[in-house]
């Protein structure tokens, strides 16, 4: 909770890195309603990040990203088969939406 709280307070940090970090589903959704709130953060790294459902990880940070127009990079844990599919089809959608709006499209890559 505390590094959530710090990216919703944050306004000059551009980019974390959360690699080899256990994060739980629950903090994923603490994480996840930061990034909704954060207007500096550029890029967000979780790649070697353990956890046993990593789509659900994944989705989470996503269906955050959706409200945040400045994350113009993500580093996600790997996902195959049809999780990727899922992965891809939503970043997919979130630079639609942004591509729609004139916002700078997402780079994200799962490891």
């Amino acid at each position: 909770a505390a590094i959530s709280d710090g990216l919703k307070t944050n306004n000059s940090l551009q980019e974390i890195d959360m690699s080899y970090n256990e994060i739980t589903s629950e903090g994923a959704r603490y994480i996840s309603e930061a990034i909704q709130i954060n207007t500096t953060l550029h890029t967000l790294n979780f790649k070697q990040y353990s956890t046993t459902d990593k789509l659900s990880f994944n989705m989470t940070i996503l269906s955050a990203v959706h409200h945040n127009h400045t994350l113009q990079t993500l580093q996600l844990p790997c996902v195959m088969g049809n999780d990727e599919r899922q992965v891809t089809s939503e970043v997919d959608k979130i630079n639609n939406e942004r591509t729609r709006q004139g916002i700078s499209t997402l780079t994200c890559y799962w490891w």
